[in-house]
C-alpha cells in the first residue's frame, strides 16, 4: 500500500507544532509517493528518517501544561461558583437531589459493608468452617444440610481426619446464674454456650484477664458479664452458680472482651462442653452419642488441606457409625463444610443457638435500591445540565472563538460537576451522621462513624464521588464542548436539540424505577398483611406464656411440681385455662426432620415430620379442632398399661402424606417415628404452627406433664393484678427462679421481625428515590416553562386559558410517566416474585397492585408538573413579552 508508515506519522503528529504540522506532513508525504514506485522499503525508511530529523527544538511543540495551571483551576472554581450562585434554583435542585441520593447510598453501603464483614476479625478465618449435616429421605434431593450435628461427631472426626487442626462443639444454654455472695441477685443468661477447649484457639476473642483454658468446672465470661456479677472486683477465681442443662458451681478462669456486633456467634459466657456431655441428659444418649443432632460443630483445617477431600473423609467417618441406622430409616446423609464468611448471610441454612443471621437476598435488594437512588439523582443532573445547555451555548462559542480548546472546556464542565458533587457529598455526610441512629433503630444494627475509616467505606465514598462526577458531568461536558462557535454566535441552533430524546429517555428511566419501587413497597406490605392475617387454626389471643421453673430441689419431680402449679393457676379468677408444652407456636419443635412411616412400610418410604410435646389441656386452650380419634385426656391408665407404645396426635397433613384416605383410617394405627414405635390416638385439623415462610408441616404431638412452657389464657380486665398473683404463687413455690412471661401472639409475630424491618427500610429508601425523581421533573418543567416564556405570553394574549397552557406544558411529561409505568410492570413482576419465593403462603401479584402504583406515580407527577406549569400559566404575559 502507498501509505507512509503509521508509527512515523503518529510520532510526527505527537511532537510537531500545529503551525508547521500540515506543511511538513504534506511535503514528506509527497516525497514518499515519488520514491515508493522505485522501492517501497527505501521510501518508508526515508520517510521515518526525515521525521526524526524534524525532531528538534524549532519544530517540537510546547508540552508545558500552562493551560491547566493553578491559575486556570482557580478560574474553573470561580466559574463553577458563579454558575451555582447565578442559577440558584437549578443548582439547589441538583445538590439536594444528589445529596439525598448519596445519603441513601452511603447508609446502604455502610449497612452492606457491616453485614458482609461479619467474622472478618478472626485471624484464622480462611481455615474455619461449620459442619453441615445433610439428610435426604427416599427420593428427596440432597441439600447442603443444616448446622445440627451429634455430640460424638467432633471427637471421632478429630481422631480420624489428620487435616483437622482444631475442632469444637457448640451447644447453646439458657441458664439461671447468680453469685453465691449475692444470692438475691439472680440473672438469666440466654447467651451462654457450651464449647470445647479448642474453641478459643480457633476463634479470635481476646482475653482481658485470666486464661483461655476451659476445663471442667471453669467458666469464661465477658467484660460486661463480669461487671454485672462482681462489679469492679477481679472476676478470676470467683464462683458462679449455674442452673441450666447442668446444675453446678463454676469458677471463673478468664474474662474476654465483649463479643463484637459483627460476629455471627453472640455469647456472654463459655462453659466446658465436657460437663454437658457427661451430665444426665447426654451421658445416656443411645447409639454412643450419634442419635441426637443437638450440637453445632466448627472445624479448623490445615491451610494446605483440600476441602473436598476432607469433606469426603468426614462423611466416611460419619457413615462408619451411622450407615446401618440410615439404612433402617431409608435415608441418605453426607457432611458438608460451610466457610465462616458464608454463615451470617446464608439464611437458607437452618441453625440453632445465639446465631445472628442475615440474608444475601436482603443485602442485594438494598444494594440495588441504593444504586437506583443514586442513578435517579445523577439522571436529574444530566437532564438539567443538558437542558440548560441552550443558555450556555454563547458562553461556549465565545470561549472557543478566543482560543479555548474542547479539552479545556470539557475539564471546566467536569470541574463544575465535581464542585456540585463534592457539595452534595458534604451534605450527604452530615445527613448520614444524623440518620444513623434512626437506621440502627429500624434495622437493629450497630452502624457508627468509626466504620467510615474502614477501607471498604472509604472506597465506596470515593467511588460514589467519582462515579457521580463522571456519570453526571461527562455527558453534559461532551455536549456543551461540542458547540460550533461560528454557528452559535450567528444564532443558529445548537446540537443540544438533538439530545432531547435522550432527556425523555432518562425521565422514562427515572419513573420506571419509581413505579418499581412504589409497586414493590405495596407488594411487601401486602404480603406482610396477608401473612399476619392468615387463619392459623390456633387461638393465640389473650394467651400468656410463663417460663416453667428451672431450679428444683434434687428430690422434686418436674412433672408433678409443674402440674401442681398449673392446677393452682386454674383456680384464679380471670384464668380461663392453663396448659403445659415443651414448645410454643412460632418457636419451632423439639424434633425437626423426624422420619415418619407406617410400621409395614419400607424405611425408604418414610416422610419428613416434626414433633413436640403437649399436655392434655393444650388442645382446648389453643382451640385445636379434633377431626378423628380422641384427646390425650381420654387415654385411660389401663390403656397405657396394656399398650405401652408412644401415644401421639397428628395433623391432617401427616395423614394425607402417609397415604391414608381419611383421618379416621389412621386412628389406632402404629407408626415408626425415627426409631420409636408410636400409636396414633387422634387427628387434629391442620393448623399453622410456624410463619408463612414455612409450608404446612407433618406435625406429631407427644404427651408431657413437665414441659418448659406454661400457657395461661387470661381475662384482660384485671391483667396486671392477675399476673402479679401468678408471680407471687410462682415465687412461693419455686424460690430462686426468675418469673418470666410474654404474650404468645407477640412471640409468634417475632417470626416476621426481619420482614417488617425490610419493609420499613424498603419504603423509606423508595420514598427518597421518588422524591429525587420529583425534584428532577420539577426542574425540567420549570426550565421548559422558562424557555417557552414568549410562547406562553403570546398564547395568553391570543386568548389561551390557564388550563389549556397547563395541559400544554404537562402532557409531554405525563406521557413519559405513563411509558415508565408500562416498562416497570415486567421488571416489578420478576423482582418481586423473587422476593415472594421466601414465603410458602404468599399473595399473587394482581392488576390492583400496578393500578395503585400507577395512580400514585401519576398523581405525584401531576402535582409536580402542574404546580410549575400553573405558575407559568398565570404569569403576566406583558412582562414576559417585554422581557423577550
Amino acid at each position: 500500500m502507498m501509505e507512509p508508515p503509521k508509527k512515523a506519522i503518529g510520532f510526527l503528529r505527537w511532537f510537531c507544532r500545529e503551525d508547521y504540522l500540515d506543511e511538513i506532513e504534506g511535503d514528506l508525504t509527497e516525497l514518499f509517493l515519488k520514491e515508493h514506485p522505485r522501492s517501497a522499503r527505501a521510501a518508508r525508511f526515508n520517510f521515518s528518517w526525515r521525521v526524526l530529523k524534524y525532531f528538534r527544538p524549532g519544530f517540537i511543540r510546547s508540552f508545558n501544561p500552562s493551560t491547566h495551571s493553578t491559575g486556570m483551576y482557580n478560574n474553573y472554581f470561580k466559574i463553577a461558583w458563579r454558575n451555582l450562585i447565578h442559577n440558584k434554583s437549578f443548582s439547589s435542585l441538583n445538590i439536594i437531589g444528589l445529596s439525598i441520593g448519596m445519603t441513601c447510598c452511603l447508609i446502604l453501603f455502610q449497612y452492606v459493608a457491616f453485614e458482609s464483614g461479619f467474622d472478618n476479625f478472626h485471624e484464622r478465618k480462611e481455615n474455619l468452617y461449620r459442619v453441615l449435616s445433610a439428610y435426604a429421605q427416599g427420593d428427596e434431593p440432597m441439600t447442603l444440610g443444616a448446622a445440627y450435628t451429634p455430640q460424638a461427631m467432633a471427637p471421632s472426626l478429630k481422631a480420624a481426619v489428620p487435616e483437622i487442626v482444631n475442632i469444637s462443639r457448640v451447644h447453646d444454654e439458657n441458664a439461671i446464674v447468680f453469685n453465691p455472695n449475692t444470692p438475691e441477685k439472680v440473672f438469666e443468661e440466654d447467651k451462654a454456650l457450651y464449647v470445647d477447649e479448642a474453641f478459643m484457639k480457633m476463634f479470635t476473642f481476646p482475653l482481658v484477664s485470666g486464661t483461655k483454658q476451659l476445663s471442667p468446672g471453669t467458666v469464661l465470661i465477658s467484660e460486661a458479664t463480669a461487671k454485672k456479677y462482681f462489679g469492679n472486683a477481679p472476676a478470676e477465681g470467683q464462683a458462679l452458680e449455674v442452673t441450666g442443662n447442668i446444675d453446678k458451681t463454676y469458677t471463673v478462669a478468664g474474662v474476654f472482651k465483649d463479643v463484637p456486633a459483627n460476629s455471627h456467634l453472640q455469647f456472654t459466657m463459655l462453659l466446658p462442653v465436657e460437663d454437658l456431655v457427661k451430665g444426665p441428659d447426654y451421658s445416656t444418649e443411645p447409639e454412643g452419642g450419634w442419635s441426637w443432632n443437638n450440637f453445632t460443630t466448627y472445624v479448623e483445617l490445615h491451610p494446605q488441606a483440600n476441602r473436598e477431600a476432607v469433606r469426603q473423609k468426614m462423611t466416611d467417618v460419619m457413615l462408619n457409625y451411622r450407615a446401618e441406622a440410615l439404612k433402617q430409616r431409608g435415608g441418605r446423609s453426607v457432611l458438608n463444610l460451610q466457610p465462616l464468611y458464608d454463615i451470617h448471610l446464608n439464611s437458607e441454612i437452618e441453625a440453632a443457638g445465639t446465631i445472628v443471621s442475615g440474608s444475601y437476598k436482603t443485602l442485594y435488594f438494598f444494594l440495588i435500591i441504593g444504586l437506583i437512588t443514586l442513578v435517579i439523582a445523577l439522571v436529574n443532573y444530566i437532564n438539567l445540565a443538558t437542558a440548560r445547555a441552550l443558555n450556555r451555548s454563547r458562553e461556549v462559542g465565545v470561549r472557543k472563538a478566543v482560543g479555548a480548546k474542547r479539552q479545556q472546556l470539557m475539564i471546566q464542565f467536569l470541574y463544575e460537576s465535581a464542585f456540585t458533587n463534592i457539595s452534595a457529598m458534604l451534605i450527604a455526610l452530615i445527613l448520614t451522621f444524623a440518620l444513623l441512629p434512626v437506621v440502627n433503630d429500624i434495622a437493629e444494627t450497630q452502624l457508627n462513624v468509626n466504620q467510615w475509616l474502614e477501607p471498604t467505606f472509604v472506597l465506596s465514598l470515593v467511588g460514589t464521588l467519582a462515579a457521580g462526577t463522571l456519570l453526571a458531568g461527562l455527558y453534559p461536558a461532551f455536549v456543551l464542548s461540542s458547540f460550533r462557535p461560528a454557528a452559535v454566535l450567528k444564532g443558529k441552533s445548537s446540537p443540544v436539540s438533538g439530545h432531547f430524546f435522550l432527556r425523555k429517555g432518562l425521565v422514562i428511566v427515572q419513573f420506571t424505577a419509581c413505579v418499581v419501587l412504589i409497586a414493590g413497597t405495596v407488594i411487601v406490605f401486602d404480603q406482610l398483611r396477608y401473612a399476619r392475617s392468615l387463619d392459623l387454626g390456633l387461638d393465640l389471643k389473650q394467651v400468656v406464656a410463663v417460663r416453667a421453673p428451672r431450679i428444683l430441689s434434687p428430690t422434686a419431680n418436674r412433672g408433678i411440681v409443674t402440674t401442681t402449679f398449673v392446677n393452682e393457676i386454674r383456680k384464679l379468677a380471670g384464668v380461663e385455662g392453663a396448659a403445659v408444652s415443651s414448645k410454643l407456636p412460632g418457636q419451632g419443635f423439639n424434633w425437626n426432620g423426624a422420619a415418619i412411616r407406617k410400621t409395614s412400610d419400607d424405611p425408604s418410604k418414610a416422610i419428613r415430620g416434626v414433633a413436640t410435646y403437649i399436655d392434655s389441656a393444650f388442645a382446648k386452650l389453643y382451640g385445636l379442632e379434633l377431626v378423628a380419634g380422641k384427646e390425650f385426656n381420654k387415654v385411660t391408665i389401663q390403656e397405657d398399661t396394656v399398650d405401652q407404645t408412644w401415644k401421639i396426635m397428628v395433623n391432617e397433613a401427616t395423614v394425607k402424606t402417609l397415604g391414608y384416605a381419611t383421618p379416621l383410617d389412621i386412628v389406632n394405627e402404629e407408626l415408626m417415628i425415627g426409631d420409636y414405635r408410636a400409636r396414633v390416638i387422634g387427628v387434629y385439623k391442620n393448623f399453622k404452627w410456624s410463619s408463612a415462610h414455612e409450608a404446612q408441616q407433618n406435625i406429631v404431638f407427644g404427651r408431657t406433664t413437665g414441659g418448659s412452657n406454661i400457657s395461661v389464657k387470661v381475662n384482660m380486665a384485671n391483667f396486671q393484678e392477675l399476673i402479679g398473683t401468678i408471680e407471687s404463687k410462682f415465687n412461693a413455690m419455686f424460690p430462686g427462679n426468675l418469673f418470666q412471661y410474654s404474650f404468645v401472639d407477640d412471640g409468634f409475630a417475632l417470626q416476621y421481625k426481619n420482614d417488617e424491618r425490610f419493609a420499613k427500610l424498603f419504603s423509606i429508601f423508595a420514598g427518597m428515590a421518588i422524591f429525587i425523581a420529583c425534584l428532577g421533573l420539577f426542574g425540567l418543567v420549570a426550565f421548559t416553562a422558562q424557555q417557552r416564556t414568549k410562547e406562553i405570553g403570546m398564547r395568553k394574549v391570543l386568548g389561551a386559558s390557564v388550563s389549556g397552557i397547563v395541559t400544554l406544558l404537562s402532557k409531554d411529561f405525563l406521557i413519559l410517566v405513563l411509558i415508565g409505568f408500562v416498562a416497570a410492570v415486567p421488571i416489578t413482576l420478576y423482582v418481586m416474585n423473587q422476593w415472594l419465593e421466601n414465603f410458602a403462603d404468599r399473595i399473587s401479584i394482581g392488576v390492583g397492585v400496578f393500578a395503585l402504583a400507577g395512580v400514585i406515580a401519576l398523581l405525584v407527577a401531576i402535582c409536580t408538573v402542574s404546580w410549575q406549569s400553573f405558575k407559568a400559566a398565570v404569569a403576566n404575559p406583558v412582562k414576559s413579552l417585554r422581557n423577550e
